[in-house]
């Protein structure tokens, strides 16, 4: 019984170095939406998705943050495209300060895409970002979601 007044102690301690979110980068994949449409030139495909990004208020400093590559996957994790093309909205290299955030919104499309494998479940969206004052990739996922397949 020796260990009891340490366990007690232990969860002060834990508060006291504060949570992932209150001294580091979190990353957020919100709004994500896939539309699969068929044209003349065969089955394309366009999406959507924003990114947030939240340096805690006790981070040692601020970040610069830079995409990685990001796929859209089915549910059980297959790649559907395994690099999208994407544009943002403000360009996706940014400084976060502490205690800041900021939401970029992504766009892309993809020509010739299979109709069936995309709109055959939900997929999600994975992805990673360079976080400078981690010095490492953070990686990130959406949420499930069903794609937009109209009629077919």
């Amino acid at each position: 019984m020796r260990f009891w007044p340490a366990l007690l102690v232990l969860p002060v301690l834990l508060a006291a170095c504060g949570s992932k979110g209150t001294v580091s980068l979190l990353v957020a994949i919100d709004q994500p939406m896939v539309s699969v449409v068929d044209g003349a030139a065969g089955t394309s495909l366009s999406g959507s998705f924003q990114v947030s990004l939240a340096q805690g208020s006790e981070a040692s400093g601020s970040t610069h943050v830079t995409p990685g590559n990001f796929s859209l996957q089915t549910e059980a994790g297959a790649p559907l495209i395994e690099v999208l093309n994407l544009t943002s909205t403000p360009e996706f290299s940014v400084d976060v300060a502490k205690g800041q955030t900021q939401t970029l919104s992504l766009v892309f499309e993809k020509d010739s895409v299979d109709r069936d494998a995309v709109c055959a479940g939900k997929v999600r969206i994975v992805g990673s970002v360079m976080d400078s004052l981690k010095g490492g990739t953070e990686p990130v996922s959406s949420a499930l979601f069903t794609p937009d397949c109209g009629a077919t």
